[in-house]
């Protein structure tokens, strides 16, 4: 895993921060810069001052879906993939990569490598 990631800045966002920081800490061990948020709010923050080479969203937050994340990511040119234990996803987005919780490490670290041309 080490190095899949280098020098790539990714945008992790879930509400539960457990979960973000594990997440934080698998992508930043294959070499990515990563950054997390709790809310679409802090997100949408994070995005208009930060350039994100892609993200991951988990579609359901305590204060809203990520969807309006996914649409200014997508607006930006961003990629991004969602992340959820559930398996819905509003039409329009039946096509983006999707990361089910549980997810292994390895699997994780695949799908951005994947969105990063990696």
């Amino acid at each position: 895993m080490t190095g899949e990631l280098s020098g790539r800045n990714v945008l992790i966002v879930d509400d539960e921060p457990l979960i973000a920081m594990d997440l934080k800490e698998t992508l930043e061990g294959a070499g990515a810069n990563a950054v997390t948020a709790g809310s679409c709010a802090e997100a949408l923050g994070l995005i208009a001052g930060n350039a994100f080479d892609a993200a991951v969203l988990d579609v359901h937050l305590h204060d809203d879906a990520s969807y309006v994340i996914a649409d200014e990511l997508g607006r930006l040119g961003v990629p991004f993939v969602f992340l959820s234990g559930y398996f819905t996803i509003r039409d329009g987005y039946q096509a983006t990569p999707f990361l089910a919780k549980p997810f292994s490490k390895d699997d994780a670290v695949a799908v951005v490598a994947k969105l990063v041309g990696g």
